[in-house]
């Protein structure tokens, strides 16, 4: 018994040209060029923490990317996108990317939504009274009202989005 596979020229040439793509590409996720300065700021400030100003370390891309749901979820997306390569159809490959960079945004934001430990200290929910570092003056603090910590006007919860760029 003999089996011959033939294959069309040309469906041979679209799926070597999606594999190259795909191979050339990747999805960032987290903050990503078009994130504000300032929150580029915060989120360097909480990944490392700021002991002298009793800001604890709370680092959040990693772990969110870690945990196994979402890396199952964007897994599956670049599955369909290598199936999508297979098949030499490079608008589904495209669309894969673009979703798994989506899930991979999700999952940092519903992370912090699960609350990032440590929890905030309760001057920083209720506000109060502090010695100011280099006067030793007292300073009142507005507290946030609530207890959500890497949450407070949403701007950097809003700034975190996917690229996805040529290695």
């Amino acid at each position: 018994m003999k089996i011959t596979f033939t294959e069309d020229a040309g469906q041979a040439r679209k799926r070597l040209e999606c594999i190259r793509f795909l191979n050339r590409t990747k999805v960032d996720v987290g903050l990503t060029s078009s994130a504000s300065e300032r929150s580029r700021w915060l989120m360097a400030l909480h990944e490392h923490g700021a002991p002298g100003a009793h800001i604890p370390a709370r680092p959040v891309i990693l772990p969110a990317l870690s945990a196994e749901k979402a890396r199952e979820a964007v897994g599956w997306e670049l599955r369909e996108a290598a199936s999508a390569a297979n098949a030499g159809d490079r608008q589904a490959v495209q669309a894969a990317l673009e979703k798994a960079g989506e899930a991979g945004a999700d999952a940092i934001r519903a992370y912090i939504d699960a609350g990032v430990p440590p929890p905030n200290a309760p001057l920083t929910v209720e506000g109060g009274w502090i010695r100011n570092f280099s006067s030793q003056k007292p300073v009142h603090v507005e507290g946030k009202g609530f207890n959500k910590p890497l949450y407070d006007t949403g701007e950097l919860y809003d700034d975190f989005d996917y690229e996805i760029t040529k290695k």
